[in-house]
């Protein structure tokens, strides 16, 4: 089943080349596709990156995530975690979505949400909030962003093998 489910992504998904927003592209392909390797874990990966590209200072992330903590403070010890941070918010899933509708955001604030592949419907439910502009689904994990000086847009983005190898 996950299979498919992962077939039918990358049919309908496109790289960097189907994306018409600067903001977006620019993100894609010096953030995502860099050649900076963190992890052997996409999603994982893609966090670090992410934080590194959009220069993250506070990230507000469940304390139950003590070893994604750990991972994040060994290759970033400048970076604060703190539950009140509206700059930069982690989900591990998305059972909470009452909780991510209600969060506390500024412009420019972004949520990363973990295994994504697992939660189709309800991202579909989510990404239809007026308050995220832009959405971005990479399968392995999710990146919303409230940003007012945007349009509304929903990206699906393949993320290439060989840029985790």
């Amino acid at each position: 089943m996950q299979f498919f489910k992962y077939l039918n992504f990358l049919i309908t998904a496109t790289n960097q080349h189907g994306v018409h927003s600067p903001f977006v592209y620019n993100y894609i392909t010096k953030g995502i596709y860099s050649k900076e390797k963190f992890s052997a874990k996409k999603s994982e990966n893609i966090l670090l990156k992410t934080l590194i590209y959009f220069k993250i200072s506070s990230i507000n992330i469940d304390s139950e995530n003590i070893l994604l903590q750990q991972t994040v403070k060994s290759n970033f010890p400048n970076i604060k975690f703190d539950s009140s941070s509206s700059e930069f918010f982690y989900f591990k899933n998305l059972n909470e979505v009452g909780k991510i509708k209600n969060i506390s955001t500024k412009n420019d604030s972004i949520v990363f949400i973990h295994n994504l592949h697992k939660y189709t419907n309800t991202w579909q439910d989510l990404i239809k909030d007026k308050k995220i502009t832009i959405s971005i689904n990479l399968f392995f994990c999710g990146i919303l962003f409230f940003r007012k000086e945007q349009a509304k847009e929903n990206f699906k983005i393949r993320i290439y093998s060989s840029i985790f190898k």
